[in-house]
């Protein structure tokens, strides 16, 4: 027989890997910045804006989701 498990869902033990991934993209998003500058400064436009389109589209497509429980 399997015990049963219990109807409160709250975890353990808190989660470390939310905090890292909650940085992704805007380190993402400041490492896109900062290499088209550089590549705008050395002279490489095109790659500029293929960088800046490639970083405009990951901070479009990767919003910050919240999502909220409500207990009643």
């Amino acid at each position: 027989m399997t015990p049963l498990t219990p109807l409160d869902r709250t975890a353990t033990e808190p989660r470390t890997d939310v905090p890292l991934l909650s940085w992704l993209t805007p380190l993402t998003t400041l490492m896109c910045v900062v290499a088209v500058v550089i590549l705008g400064l050395t002279g490489h436009t095109e790659a500029a804006v293929a960088v800046g389109v490639i970083g405009g589209g990951l901070g479009a497509a990767t919003g910050i989701q919240i999502t909220v429980n409500i207990r009643r």
